[in-house]
């Protein structure tokens, strides 16, 4: 049995606790927030410990936590859970600051635990899919759109640190490369003190182009992949999890469009079973500590430019 404990019960944290709940293997410990109402209620629901201060839940003796708290406090929860021998999956951004979290690979790499940062897209079935289609074709362009409505529970960051990290790790992640130029327009308009629009381009080592639009500023939620290859064009739909290929253009503006099989499944589900795969020694994390720090670095570039 692997032992498992949650920190930070807001939206994703609680999304954390019920999958952990019904992984075999997994010893749910215990659950931790500083709200003690939630606490108790989820420890409750999933018939676990609940524990206001996270220390107390560390000393349960953890083969690995969850860290789902606020960005700013992913540095401080992730050492301390490292320096327990705890393996670490921490949700995107890996921390709030380069120096955090260098201080974390470092802790994580001193204490012998495993990181993984929560980049859950890398996990999205449509994913593998379009990196798949267009792995023998001469890329020449990569947009992304991630935009909704804004979310009460982010009060720390912008959008660009919530929303566009996501689509900065899928743009190394899909080309294959890392980034040359980095292009960045954003301004803040909505009740958030941080930036809730914003517009990123990049050039990739590799030469492809990328453009990101993320906001908080639309009504629904979008989340769409278009990338232009020399040979096809492939569109997915992140929350739909579909994929169409278009091709073979002719004078007559006709071309053939195939949809690309997506097998479904729930992205947190698979991230969290890849984590404990690795926690049991069975390979490398999907996306370690110093994939987390690259997007890191290319956000917080964003934010400077």
């Amino acid at each position: 049995m692997i032992r498992v404990g949650v920190v930070g019960l807001g939206a994703m944290g609680r999304n954390h606790v019920r999958i952990y709940s019904n992984i075999p293997g997994i010893d749910l410990v215990g659950v931790s927030d500083v709200n003690e109402e939630i606490t108790r209620a989820v420890a409750h629901t999933y018939h676990t410990d609940g524990f206001v201060d996270y220390v107390e839940l560390l000393r349960k003796g953890l083969d690995a936590v969850s860290i789902a708290v606020p960005t700013s406090l992913h540095g401080e929860i992730g050492v301390r859970s490292a320096e327990s021998g705890a393996s670490i999956l921490v949700e995107k951004p890996i921390a709030d600051t380069i120096a955090r979290a260098n201080q974390l690979i470092e802790t994580c790499q001193r204490s012998g635990v495993k990181l993984m940062v929560g980049h859950v897209e890398r996990f999205n079935p449509v994913t593998p899919v379009i990196k798949k289609a267009i792995e023998d074709c001469e890329v020449l362009s990569i947009g992304i759109a991630r935009v909704g409505p804004f979310p009460p529970r982010i009060r720390d960051v912008g959008v660009i640190l919530d929303l566009a990290i996501h689509d900065i790790d899928l743009a190394r992640y899909l080309t294959g490369s890392e980034f040359k130029k980095v292009y960045s327009l954003y301004s803040r308009d909505g009740p958030n003190s941080h930036e809730d629009i914003a517009l990123l381009s990049f050039e990739m080592e590799n030469g492809v182009l990328v453009h990101l639009t993320a906001n908080w500023l639309t009504p629904f939620k979008v989340r769409e992949i278009d990338v232009a290859a020399r040979e096809k064009f492939v569109k997915g739909w992140l929350q739909e999890q579909k994929a169409w290929e278009y091709r073979q253009w002719e004078e007559n503006n006709s071309y053939v469009v195939k949809e690309l099989p997506v097998s479904y499944g729930e992205p947190l589900k698979m991230e969290l079973e890849a984590f404990i795969e690795a926690v049991k020694g069975r390979g490398d994390v999907p996306v370690s500590g110093e994939e987390g720090l690259k997007a890191l670095t290319v956000a917080l570039e964003c934010l400077r430019v």
